[in-house]
């Protein structure tokens, strides 16, 4: 049974996703890290198993947060390398090896940025859903930056996201339409593209991704829309979907004078078999196949 301290952080990590999006969530993490590092006073025999208790938990998130995985195994890594250090210079290290890792992570969101401006042509209608930094981004630069005229349909999830998205489009004056995620089949007959990211793909051809896109996945697979998943190749996981820790709980939710038993899940999943571009920091890649 986990302890409720962990609980505690894997509900405090969710919520940042779901806020956030995972590639800003990584950041942040890695970000708060390096901070905790330099704060840390102990003696230097606590200092390495301080270092694996909070690793342990990282990589236990719910669900798994993937790139955050890969680097803070790639940190361990590096630090079991290390003879015997002072405190001082054992943490002086530390920060040096997550900062790098940061910026080589922080370098492959870029360019994932620039590979999908460049997925965005002139007349385009846009379908954007579970949308990352990274690809709201886009949408502004290639407006601003590329001067490419296009439309952006922006579906509605929670308030946080959907209000960034919003700002970010009206400030630099993208033209956009905002629809509920459940009218979207009006618009389907005229849709370019639909533009997604993933918090993960797994090596069962299977891409964790926020509530709701697996609804919109089908429907665009149905109507031929194209899909271009938009994923870090660090977010490629080792182990297979059910493994990936999606949280879910039960609760009961009263409405007038009825009360709701709900299980709900904090993140759906789709099948790679109906995503038409995979489009990573290097380019467009084949889809991966089992």
């Amino acid at each position: 049974m986990k302890a409720p301290a962990n609980q505690n952080l894997y509900n405090l990590i969710r919520a940042y996703m779901d806020a956030l999006g995972t590639s800003r969530t990584t950041v942040v993490a890695l970000k708060s890290y390096i901070d905790a590092v330099g704060r840390l006073d102990c003696a230097v025999a606590d200092f390495r198993p301080m270092l694996e208790g909070l690793n342990t938990v990282i990589k236990n998130t719910e669900p798994k947060v993937i790139p955050l995985v890969h680097l803070i195994e790639a940190f361990e890594a590096e630090m079991a390398s290390l003879g015997g250090l002072s405190l001082e210079a054992a943490k002086k290290r530390a920060a040096d090896i997550l900062t790098q890792k940061l910026q080589q992570f922080e370098s492959a969101t870029g360019q994932v940025t620039v590979h999908c401006m460049n997925c965005i042509a002139p007349d385009d209608l846009i379908i954007v859903h579970s949308i990352t930094a990274y690809i709201r981004n886009a949408l502004v630069r290639a407006h601003t930056e590329l001067k490419r005229t296009f439309q952006v349909l922006a579906l509605k999830q929670d308030f946080f996201r959907t209000k960034e998205l919003v700002n970010d489009l009206e400030r630099h004056r993208v033209d956009h339409l905002l629809i509920p995620e459940y009218n979207l089949s009006h618009y389907l007959k005229s849709a370019a593209k639909l533009f997604i990211g993933a918090v993960s793909v797994t090596p069962d051809n299977q891409a964790v991704t926020g509530v709701g896109t697996a609804n919109v996945v089908s429907l665009c697979h149905w109507y031929h829309v194209p899909v271009y998943l938009f994923v870090e190749s660090i977010k490629f996981a080792h182990k297979s979907l059910p493994d990936q820790h999606i949280y879910n709980e039960e609760q009961d939710k009263t409405e007038a004078d009825f009360t709701f038993h709900l299980k709900t899940f904090s993140h759906d999943f789709i099948d790679l078999a109906m995503v038409d571009h995979v489009v990573t920091e290097t380019g467009e890649i084949a889809r991966p196949t089992e």
